[in-house]
Order: C-alpha cells, then sequence, then structure tokens
C-alpha cells in the first residue's frame, strides 16, 4: 500500500534546520512510502530524545509539488 515518491534534487534543503536536513537528505537519496490514510500529508517516525521537534517540523514545509514519483526497479 502506497506510492514510492523521493524529494526533489532541487529542493533547497540548505534552508531547513540541521535535523530536518538530514532527514530532507535522506528523502532525497532513498525516498518514502506514501500511504494515503485519508488525513493530511505528514511524516511520522519513531520518537527519541535525541531528536528536536522544533527542527522537525520545518519538515511541515514540504508539499506534494516538491516530491516526485519514482517508477518501480527491477
Amino acid at each position: 500500500m502506497g506510492l514510492r515518491v523521493r524529494l526533489r534534487s532541487s529542493y533547497p534543503v540548505a534552508s531547513l534546520p540541521p535535523q530536518a536536513r538530514a532527514v530532507a537528505v535522506a528523502l532525497q537519496h532513498y525516498g518514502m512510502i506514501l500511504a494515503d490514510n485519508g488525513s493530511p500529508w505528514y511524516i511520522s517516525g519513531v520518537p527519541d530524545a535525541r531528536w528536536s521537534n522544533d527542527d522537525l517540523h520545518a519538515l511541515g514545509r514540504i508539499t506534494g509539488a516538491d516530491l516526485e514519483v519514482v517508477g518501480p526497479t527491477r
């Protein structure tokens, strides 16, 4: 269930705080699975005290227009 997408290489990751930038760079390189569960888009993960929620909230700046669909690989 879901669509494989990645963050466009043209997205200005340098404008993000350090921890959000690390996630955004990973989204550019590895992508993610976008699942439609009926709620607005958001990025979720496992809570960890080493991450700054303030930094990570900056990922909310990423919109659907910033993503590109990645086709299946063989």
